[in-house]
């Protein structure tokens, strides 16, 4: 199901809107609204943070931006956007000062087929999957039914949080439970999630063309193979085409998307511009994270970025990694934070030693094989991610994963075994 949106705008222009809306959040579900007392009506019967509010063109006598303000002082809806058309400079700035999320330009906008009366017109980023080609007609993504499978992206705002540990260990854990994984690694300059996986390099992403994208044969050729079940996407063989890359990420994320079952996502300890487009096409965004002074500030910058760039705040998780066994995850942890009121927490287990030893020789299968508490951790993690999604593998490895991590300690009496 995609984000419950209330659109305000005159009924010629609703095709222009929902079009505009689905750059900023390509699942949209939209409904329009006759006034501005029906649209605020609407928000006030929603619960808190249900819906989110669409405002342009209005011709009811109060200003766009007014309006949109007084929706935003409601206090009701997760977010309030305005569409217009060349908005000036000043008018983003008021529209800033009054807590509007977001500006969006109609005339950089390409507009969307007609719609019924009533019915917002269908329309999203990421492509249809149609048989041995992929399709660019606009139309909805598919739903996650294994039409289209999903995209989780892992992000930070700092490095060193073992990011890419933990996508090279979800990998192998899909894999294990049969399913078919790309690993797209979008440390464009700089990423070696490949040598976590134990290959040699991965498809460098700036020499993939347009028409590499629309074959679904002659892509997955160019995919480099990790055994049966993964495929290693990037990063650039070098660093100074890494801007090339940034124009194929989203048509990448939906080709593969409709050949596979499970798409993770490598990012950047920043935010690049091959980041925030995977980011906005992504069913959940993961943010890992540890507990080194300065984490909680790199986290809320992170999770207010994703904010702006149009994720739905139900769509956001984070990952505390390098966790204390012997620890609790502390629920209120950034919490306060824009994007992180009610996102799910996680934990990965500290491995210690082993964990770089595993992956510096390219060995994240063994790492998992070996019953690493890190690796367990991160497998549970991904499996509730996906139970969540509807798309959990109906495998008892699986299954019991998404039961959630085991904690290992010795005490006086050996080892023991405890489930969080």
């Amino acid at each position: 199901m995609g984000h419950a949106w209330s659109v305000l705008c005159p009924e010629a222009e609703r095709a222009g809107m929902v079009a505009a809306l689905k750059t900023i959040d390509f699942r949209a579900e939209c409904e329009f609204a006759q006034n501005a007392a029906e649209l605020r009506r609407r928000m006030a019967e929603s619960a808190l943070g249900e819906r989110s509010a669409l405002i342009g063109l209005t011709t009811s006598g109060v200003s766009d931006v007014n309006l949109a303000a007084a929706v935003v002082a409601d206090g009701h809806a997760e977010k309030v956007v305005l569409a217009l058309r060349s908005p000036s400079g000043s008018l983003r700035s008021r529209a800033a000062q009054a807590g509007i999320d977001d500006v969006i330009d109609l005339d950089g906008v390409s507009p969307a087929p007609p719609a019924e009366k009533g019915v917002a017109p269908a329309s999203g980023l990421l492509p249809e999957c149609d048989g041995g080609r992929i399709s660019a007609a606009s139309g909805p993504a598919p739903a996650l039914s294994g039409a289209r499978a999903p995209i989780l992206s892992f992000c930070s705002g700092r490095g060193g949080v073992g990011k890419t540990s933990v996508v090279a260990c979800s990998a192998v854990a899909a894999s294990s439970w049969g399913m078919r994984v790309e690993a797209v690694d979008l440390d464009l300059s700089c990423g070696n999630l490949f040598a976590m996986l134990g290959i040699a390099r991965g498809t460098d992403l700036s020499r993939l063309s347009a028409d590499d994208l629309g074959d679904k044969g002659r892509l997955g050729r160019l995919g480099a193979p990790c055994g049966e079940r993964i495929r290693v996407w990037g990063p650039c063989e070098r660093p100074e085409t890494s801007e090339l890359a940034s124009a194929v990420v989203p048509g990448l994320l939906g080709a593969l998307a409709c050949d596979s079952d499970l798409v993770l996502v490598d990012t950047s300890p920043t935010f690049s511009d091959a980041v925030a487009l995977a980011v906005r096409e992504s069913d959940r965004v993961v943010l890992v994270h540890d507990r080194r002074p300065g984490s909680l500030a790199s986290l809320a910058r992170t999770s207010g970025l994703a904010v702006r760039l149009g994720v739905a705040r139900t769509r956001i998780a984070r990952l505390e990694n390098r966790m204390d066994a012997r620890d609790r995850t502390d629920p209120s942890f950034g919490r306060a934070e824009v994007g992180l009121e009610a996102a799910r927490a996680f934990t990965a287990f500290d491995g210690g030693d082993e964990v770089a030893d595993y992956l510096g020789y390219g060995d994240a299968a063994g790492l998992l094989e070996a019953g690493s508490p890190f690796a367990e951790s991160v497998a549970a993690c991904l499996a509730q991610l996906l139970k969540e999604l509807g798309v959990l593998p109906e495998v008892e490895a699986a299954q019991r994963a998404a039961e959630g991590p085991i904690r290992r300690r010795k005490g006086l009496f050996g080892r023991r075994r405890e489930a969080v």
